[in-house]
């Protein structure tokens, strides 16, 4: 990757962008796709997209979590 501080090969463990950008991306549509569609065609279930939703800041949450813990690891 232009620009890594990681020459040769990227350290075990640490969440980079390249890696991670895909695996959220497909889980971001995936999730939109299905919750449209239950908003729409089940509007009784609208609960179920909200749950959909708040798995997603959690993750998020998780993630922003993971890669500060790492970039702080690597500051010594």
């Amino acid at each position: 990757m232009p620009g890594s501080p990681y020459l040769d090969e990227r350290p075990p463990g640490l969440l980079t962008w390249p890696l991670l950008l895909p695996i959220l991306l497909a889980i971001f549509v995936t999730e939109c796709i299905v919750g449209v569609w239950i908003w729409t065609s089940f509007p009784d279930w609208k609960i179920v997209v909200y749950i959909i939703l708040g798995i997603d800041l959690v993750t998020l949450i998780v993630i922003y979590i993971m890669t500060t813990r790492a970039r702080g690891e690597n500051l010594e």
